[in-house]
């Protein structure tokens, strides 16, 4: 689906949701790293923290920086504002094919500024939450993860497992 969205459709965002620990974040990561080779210009990640136990949500500002580094952009050349930031990023990614992953947001407004507007760039997100705002303004597709069901559990146990081996376990 995911694919299909990118190649069809022509998509730069993406927000994969779904409960906690059903997969989410390994998804992203597998399709990215599938994905890599029609972005040339770099990939990038977020490890957003959302919905981390314990600890506090990154803030769009400390990941953009992350981002900005990444791209090479000195300490020096580094703008003081978040609003200067995010401007900076998107201004370099404007022509660039980049991949950015943001894994485990929380909120729109965690993501909104790391989202880059070049049409040569994808944009994966992870969250446990919709993020419905950002279907009108960044178009985003949006990739439903579902628990299984039973009758679909025991089908992916036996294509992995064997037919036999699974009718002696259950």
């Amino acid at each position: 689906e995911m694919s299909r969205a990118v190649r069809d459709q022509g998509d730069r965002v993406i927000t994969v949701v779904g409960p906690g620990g059903i997969g989410k974040t390994a998804l992203a990561l597998a399709w990215a790293h599938r994905m890599a080779n029609d972005f040339p210009d770099g990939q990038l990640h977020a490890g957003l923290c959302g919905f981390s136990p314990g600890g506090l949500p990154v803030g769009p500002s400390e990941a953009v920086v992350g981002f900005l580094q990444a791209l090479g952009v000195p300490e020096h050349r580094m703008p003081a504002g978040a609003t200067a930031r995010a401007a900076l990023f998107r201004t370099i990614a404007a022509d660039k094919r980049l991949l950015v992953v943001l894994d485990n947001a929380a909120d729109t407004e965690q993501v909104r500024d790391l989202i880059p507007c070049g049409s040569g760039c994808l944009t994966i997100v992870t969250s446990r939450n919709r993020l419905a705002g950002l279907g009108g303004e960044a178009g985003a597709r949006p990739v439903r993860l579902d628990p299984l069901s039973d009758a679909e559990a025991l089908d992916l146990l036996r294509a992995r497992l064997g037919a036999q081996r699974v009718a002696q376990d259950c």
